[in-house]
């Protein structure tokens, strides 16, 4: 069926929801209005579906998106606030997408942590290897950076720190949500640059003699800002992957729609930097002894596979709420 025979067929039934859902807006909070509005809004939930499956254009699907999620907040979430919104998608829409995205989720692990593993591996064996990755200069300024233990910050310097973080580690996550508008391959390649770096910098130090002042400092907010990393390339190729692949859709179409998960993921990115970048300030550069530092850290890893792998399941099904 084309859309225009599509639309006129429907035209009377969609004017007669909005119609509905004026009065029943003007009426919330009395008695309640005598229509049959949960039938018809499922009958446009069905009109949605098929508008999408058939690839009708953006303008219609946004048109009957909007009319779709002003019926769900009339019928199931009449006087949600700003903070049951927030506390809804931290506890459930946030983890339960990072599920839905457990492919990108894995390649973009692969792409950062993979250097990672194999040059921390290679570095360890062939010390020299480091001076094709880092040059002295860099090499020196973190031997310098690492050579005593964290802890001679005073408050001054934990919140210019703290804010330094907040824009170093947003910077990184927007250069490499970006890079997905070049059909992906600049998120990927942000990845494995820092991949690189990172594993690089990791065993120079752990093998130079600074491994517990290196790892005391950066095992507890890289539990955040690692993964987060992770997370902005997955959004960055869930971009990408709109440019290449747009199914039914005009390419800057796709892409309009695939920006919308995508966005989503960045939320809590942003969330997860914040995090980290306090901990980093704050924790990673206290004087608490080594030994507190690695068993927090180890929970704050733990803290953070739990929150992706459970948060938002039914307990019963073990299936996400949102799905």
């Amino acid at each position: 069926m084309k859309q225009a025979q599509f639309v006129a067929t429907r035209q009377a039934r969609w004017d007669q929801y909005q119609e509905s859902l004026k009065a029943l807006r003007q009426r919330r909070g009395k008695e309640t209005l005598e229509t049959d509005f949960p039938g018809q809004y499922r009958r446009l939930c069905n009109d949605l579906a098929l508008a999408r499956s058939r690839g009708y254009s953006l303008k219609l699907i946004n048109q009957l998106q909007r009319w779709v999620m002003a019926g769900h907040a009339l019928l199931y979430k009449p006087q949600a606030s700003l903070l049951e919104n927030i506390v809804e998608f931290f506890g459930r829409d946030f983890p339960s997408q990072v599920r839905r995205e457990w492919r990108l989720s894995l390649l973009c692990s692969l792409l950062l942590f993979g250097p990672m593993v194999w040059l921390f591996h290679h570095i360890g064996t062939t010390p020299e290897f480091v001076y094709r990755v880092l040059s002295p200069d860099a090499i020196m300024s973190y031997e310098q950076m690492y050579a005593q233990p964290a802890g001679n910050r005073d408050a001054d310097d934990q919140f210019f720190m703290f804010a330094f973080y907040i824009m170093n580690n947003i910077g990184v996550a927007l250069r490499t949500f970006a890079g997905g508008l070049l059909f992906g391959i600049g998120s990927a390649v942000i990845l494995l640059f820092n991949g690189v770096f990172i594993g690089a910098v990791a065993a120079h130090l752990s093998f130079e003699g600074y491994f517990e002042n290196f790892w005391t400092f950066v095992i507890g907010h890289g539990a955040f800002e690692l993964p987060a990393i992770v997370l902005a390339g997955v959004a960055g190729l869930r971009l990408g992957i709109s440019l290449l692949i747009p199914g039914p859709y005009r390419r800057l179409e796709a892409l309009r729609l695939g920006a919308k998960d995508a966005v989503r993921l960045l939320y809590g990115v942003m969330a997860m930097l914040l995090l980290a970048a306090g901990l980093e300030a704050f924790w990673s550069a206290s004087n608490a002894p080594a030994s507190i530092k690695y068993v927090v850290g180890t929970l704050l890893w733990l803290a953070v596979v739990a929150y992706f792998a459970l948060a938002g399941r039914d307990i019963r099904t073990g299936r996400s709420r949102a799905d």
